[in-house]
């Protein structure tokens, strides 16, 4: 995929985004490669704060913006699942309704950085890392270890464990919580190591 119209059709995002006062945060690949190191991603995630009568008008402005959806489809998807695609230029956009507590606390701790020239909103190194600890793929555990290592002297290992057995909890699966606790150990060991 060409990087120009990927930065293209990213920068009409952003623009759509502050066009319509969507609060947002972008998370994803493209976010971990910001947090941790460089990977390569084809679509770009959002994290969104919005309601039905505000995604009227979103998607309303994102039609005149030449973003393209089946409307049917994206209302039910959205409906019942919080989460909703827009399509432009070949390349897909997911956005996510924000709807937990976690959600709600990273848009408070929320970063700026910079990104095909644009000014964008990321989550801190900690709620990014609890946000892919949940699904806890294969990829995502790669993103946690890079995130963890490049911001091991800063990270905030209470406010990450106490989260990390909170989801645990409400998902009644202990096996996040020591996912999490398992991957910081293994960069506690590595950073103790590379001091020796």
């Amino acid at each position: 995929m060409p990087r120009s119209k990927f930065s293209a059709v990213f920068g009409k995002t952003i623009r759509l985004l502050k066009e319509t006062k969507t609060p947002y945060l972008l998370i994803g690949g493209l976010a971990a490669s910001l947090l941790g190191e460089a990977r390569i991603t084809n679509d770009a995630d959002f994290i969104i704060a919005i309601n039905d009568e505000k995604l009227k008008t979103f998607l309303k402005k994102a039609k005149e913006r030449g973003f393209k959806f089946p409307e049917k489809k994206l209302w039910e998807t959205f409906s019942l699942k919080g989460i909703f695609r827009l399509f432009c230029k070949g390349l897909h956009v997911d956005f996510i309704r924000a709807s937990t507590e976690l959600e709600k606390e990273a848009f408070e701790r929320k970063k700026k950085t910079k990104l095909f020239g644009k000014i964008i909103s990321i989550p801190s190194p900690e709620d990014m890392i609890l946000f892919k600890i949940i699904p806890g793929r294969e990829i995502d555990l790669i993103d946690i270890k890079r995130i963890l290592t490049r911001h091991w002297k800063r990270i905030d290992r209470k406010y990450l464990e106490n989260w990390a057995m909170k989801i645990s909890d409400e998902a009644e699966d202990v096996r996040i919580y020591y996912r999490l606790k398992k991957i910081i150990k293994e960069v506690e060991r590595e950073e103790n190591y590379s001091r020796e």
